[in-house]
């Protein structure tokens, strides 16, 4: 190959390299942004509102298991949500003893768990975007830690 055709080419990839880049950081997010995500990662989900009006999404696991993506901490300057959560609880009529739930917290890290006010597991993450993220893979990043978090929970816990 030739110096001028190997200059244009490096040359070429230079320029492309911008628009092969991760997206824009976001210190915030909204539902539409969040579902353009999902839908890109291949998620079943449903946009609905919480008690106060703010979104959240009912999510079908690849697990085939249902979780809960809360939004949090909007702020009044600027549009979105600087946090979100995945949650999803068990119902196992109180039979998961508080011990396996703290040996969980004990031994796991990126997910915590609790007795809810009926004495079933739940098993929550949280995800900060302050800062700013790149939008699209922290939050895929985000999703396969759960979802692994919550297959070894219902294994390990649980037990299913």
């Amino acid at each position: 190959m030739t110096k001028p055709v190997r200059t244009l080419i490096l040359t070429a990839l230079l320029f492309a390299l911008p628009a092969l880049a991760a997206s824009d950081p976001v210190g915030s997010t909204d539902a539409r942004q969040v579902s353009a995500v999902l839908s890109d990662l291949g998620y079943s989900f449903t946009l609905d509102q919480d008690d106060e009006g703010m979104p959240l999404f009912r999510i079908e696991l690849k697990s085939g298991y249902n979780a809960v993506l809360f939004f949090y901490d909007d702020i009044a300057e600027r549009p979105g949500y600087e946090s979100l959560q995945l949650y999803a609880a068990f119902s196992t009529d109180g039979k998961v003893p508080l011990q396996k739930v703290n040996d969980w917290n004990y031994s796991y890290r990126f997910a915590k768990a609790y007795l809810d006010d009926e004495l079933d597991p739940v098993l929550e993450s949280d995800l900060d975007l302050a800062g700013g993220v790149d939008l699209p893979g922290v939050l895929a990043v985000f999703l396969e830690n759960f979802e692994a978090s919550f297959e070894t929970f219902a294994r390990e816990v649980v037990g299913e």
